[in-house]
């Protein structure tokens, strides 16, 4: 259970969404298209503010943190917590690192499903940048839109994801506003992103793509 709780909070560090300013009046009707959102997300902005509550059943209150995403050119993400405990995780195609508050390397569980981690990162790396079409690999896609703002749902159809993760929702206009996920044993984790201008921070977080 412990192990569980672990790759899962680290995993809640890939949930990585906030995109750009480019308008979505072209949607219309009650469904629309995932090439139309992707038109969207090619203007996403690179870095955002982020403020996430996990609510956990046996918990009275939710648990609280906020920090910055930074969205880098070669599809990779940089996701810092600062509060209420400074970490930073680092996900691309092809690694996954993580870092703690002396930004010292931290190794993850020699017992943790690795492949599964793997397959829930690079769906939400697909998400970022903007590659939508590959979820129907392992997800049942849903979009919704109207004049003004869409909506994303994904339902598992991959039993290794389905055992973690039982539904997630994305939902915005001129960008991703909100993240929403439903755990299996039904914790759920719920996002805002809000895009930000700090030229100092954007330079700090890139520092951690570089080896």
């Amino acid at each position: 259970m412990i192990q569980r709780i672990i790759t899962l909070t680290i995993l809640t560090s890939t949930l990585l969404f906030v995109f750009g300013s480019q308008s979505v009046s072209a949607f219309t009707g009650d469904s629309c298209d995932l090439k139309q959102i992707t038109q969207v997300l090619q203007s996403q902005e690179s870095l955002h503010q982020f403020s996430q509550e996990k609510h956990i059943k046996v918990l009275a209150n939710p648990l609280k943190s906020s920090g910055y995403l930074l969205l880098a050119d070669n599809d990779a993400v940089v996701w810092q917590t600062l509060k209420p405990i400074k970490s930073t995780t680092v996900i691309s195609e092809l690694e996954f690192k993580q870092f703690n508050k002396n930004d010292q390397p931290v190794s993850m569980p020699t017992n943790s499903d690795n492949q599964t981690s793997q397959l829930i990162s690079s769906t939400f790396l697909s998400i970022l940048s903007g590659n939508l079409n590959s979820l129907n690999a392992n997800f049942e896609v849903e979009a919704l839109c109207d004049q003004s703002s869409w909506d994303i749902r994904l339902t598992p159809t991959n039993p290794r994801i389905k055992r973690m993760i039982k539904l997630i929702q994305i939902d915005g206009s001129g960008h991703i506003e909100h993240l929403s996920f439903s755990e299996a044993n039904d914790d759920t984790t719920k996002l805002l992103f809000t895009p930000v201008s700090e030229p100092l921070i954007k330079k700090q977080l890139g520092s951690y793509l570089v080896d």
